[in-house]
């Protein structure tokens, strides 16, 4: 599904993964600042490659009308944000509580596009060991930001939320 707004004044596609079915506010959230958006379908329990091609779909999709392309993932949909960057050619990518990140941290030099990651330090999904190997694997690229939270709460996604949308509104 793609939307967006009378005209994408940032100049800039973005790519969600791991938004629930049926989930409009992220989409709409998007849309609002004036991207061109995407929803790439990828199943959690789907095999890495096959989530991969579904992205790389969208991405291209998106960068024939916008230029730029970001991955932007959800849960799950953090490491195949990571992944947009390493392996897809993403301009950039950010994840919100990016789960299983930190199973492809022997691609971190690949990183040369801009991220954005946001954690909750009382995440079970993503350990605060994993943080930190994260933390550790990207440290010292001047184009990584890393935020965490003592309590991924409403208040907390708001500010990874306005984080997130200062950070792609640099790229557009």
């Amino acid at each position: 599904m793609t939307m967006k707004k009378s005209a994408p004044s940032a100049g800039l596609g973005v790519v969600l993964v791991g938004v629930p079915p049926g989930e409009r506010a992220a989409l709409e959230g998007f849309a609002a600042r004036g991207y061109l958006v995407r929803v790439a379908g990828v199943d959690d329990a789907a095999a890495l490659e096959t989530g991969l091609a579904t992205i790389r779909t969208a991405m291209d999709a998106l960068r024939a009308e916008a230029g730029k392309v970001a991955v932007v993932g959800y849960g799950f949909g953090g490491r195949y944000a990571f992944l947009g960057v390493t392996r897809l050619g993403a301009d950039a990518a950010a994840a919100f509580r990016g789960a299983n990140i930190g199973r492809h941290l022997d691609e971190s030099a690949r990183v040369k596009k801009p991220l954005s990651f946001h954690f909750g330090d009382d995440d079970a999904r993503v350990p605060f060991e994993e943080v930190r190997a994260i933390k550790g694997a990207l440290e010292g690229f001047g184009t990584t930001e890393i935020y965490r939270y003592p309590v991924f709460d409403d208040e907390a996604a708001r500010k990874a939320e306005e984080r997130v949308f200062a950070f792609l509104d640099v790229l557009g």
